[in-house]
């Protein structure tokens, strides 16, 4: 397997982010990057990662722009090549190489500036943003909605939930909920096609002050799932 090395972005990369980048087909050099780049010695099959990317930005894929299908067809391929301590993996200057350097015409596709909702702000967001906020860079929202919601090699539970666009974000909004046990229990509810989105809100915040009362590292990963199916069920009985 082919093995690239990763680079991180300092600081002053927020400047490659111009009004021209954001717009346009703007790729830079090698040369352009040097002030702005250093390497890691983290590695990842980017080359397979890339075949994914262009295959869904090829004019013939029936994936289309600025959908979250896009998320749904490369996340999991970016769990799967990226594959990085979770400690390393929260280093945003490490997204924002992938982001600015690497493969910006992925986030403008995904993210097209000219989307009537789009703001400088939030493009920026997306080549910039922290993993704190794990609606922010294009990248790393990827990679651990993935981390947080695969099961091994199963990507299943995380195509479906990137499709549920309100629902991901309602999720993984919250710190606390993000760990992979939690993660997949509620994005099992999230992807039923019948599940009420205000229903999801509450049984996430109950689920959240479960986990400050019960300690969730201690529990086994069917324990976690019976009880968040719990907790739902309560939510949906006291909403009827």
């Amino acid at each position: 397997m082919s093995e690239n090395t990763l680079y991180k972005l300092n600081d002053d990369a927020s400047t490659l982010v111009t009004e021209d980048f954001r717009a346009g087909d703007v790729q830079y050099s090698d040369a352009r990057l040097k002030a702005f780049r250093e390497a890691t010695d983290l590695t990842a099959n980017l080359d397979a990662l890339e075949q994914v990317i262009d295959w869904v930005l090829d004019e013939r894929s029936p994936v289309e722009k600025g959908t979250t299908e896009i998320e749904a067809a490369v996340a999991p391929a970016v769990r799967k090549f990226i594959d990085i301590p979770l400690r390393e993996a929260g280093d945003p200057s490490l997204w924002h190489w992938l982001a600015i350097a690497w493969k910006p015409e992925f986030v403008r596709y995904r993210w097209p500036y000219d989307d009537s909702q789009r703001t400088v702000t939030s493009m920026n967001e997306k080549f910039l943003g922290s993993t704190q906020d794990l609606y922010t860079n294009a990248f790393s929202r990827m990679w651990f909605i993935a981390e947080f919601t695969c099961d091994g090699d199963d990507y299943s539970v995380t195509e479906a939930v990137f499709k549920q666009q309100y629902r991901v974000n309602r999720i993984f909004d919250r710190m606390d909920l993000r760990r992979p046990a939690t993660g997949r229990a509620l994005s099992k509810v999230a992807i039923d096609e019948d599940a009420d989105d205000d229903i999801l809100e509450e049984t996430a915040k109950t689920v959240s002050h479960q986990w400050s009362v019960t300690a969730e590292e201690c529990l086994k990963e069917d324990i976690i799932e019976d009880i968040v199916g719990e907790i739902h069920e309560r939510v949906e009985r006291r909403t009827m």
